[in-house]
């Protein structure tokens, strides 16, 4: 259990970071790319908030709000991905757009998983944490390769 916790707690800590830390980019960003990074720091704020109540187990009740937030935004991923918005300062990897398919599968499995996570039940700590994990695995397995790294 330990274990989940830390994978968890490592993997939403790496995403608040990597949506943080451009903050400050986002400034310079404009169009479509502001609203991406926008989007994709508002996803890492909610799962955070998620994870800290998993790793203190309490006020599963509001894991809700986040997870719906995190579901609300997940469809439209790819719409904030139109072919030649590559301009700084994104960090999205020309590779999006030579593998559209399966960023775009990467994206629905994120919109299954967020969405599974906003339909569950309160009162069940260990399937909230299980299916927190399949979330962060979700943001992560595009985050691998679909993200520049600064």
């Amino acid at each position: 259990m330990n274990k989940m916790f830390r994978a968890i707690g490592s993997a939403v800590f790496a995403m608040a970071f990597a949506a943080v830390s451009p903050g400050f980019a986002h400034d310079h960003a404009t169009g479509i790319v502001k609203e991406r990074m926008d989007a994709m720091e508002s996803m890492a704020k909610h799962m955070k908030a998620v994870s800290e109540r998993i790793k203190n187990k309490r006020d599963l009740a509001a894991i809700k709000m986040d997870a719906e937030a995190i579901a609300a935004l997940a469809p439209h991923i790819t719409h904030q991905f139109p072919p030649g918005s590559t301009q700084h300062p994104t960090q999205a990897k020309a590779s999006i757009w030579q593998n559209w398919a399966d960023f775009e599968s990467k994206a629905r499995v994120l919109e299954i998983e967020s969405g599974k996570l906003a339909k569950m039940s309160s009162d069940d700590f260990g399937a909230h944490s299980t299916q927190v994990r399949a979330v962060s695995q979700a943001c992560g397995s595009c985050h691998e390769q679909y993200r520049a790294k600064k």
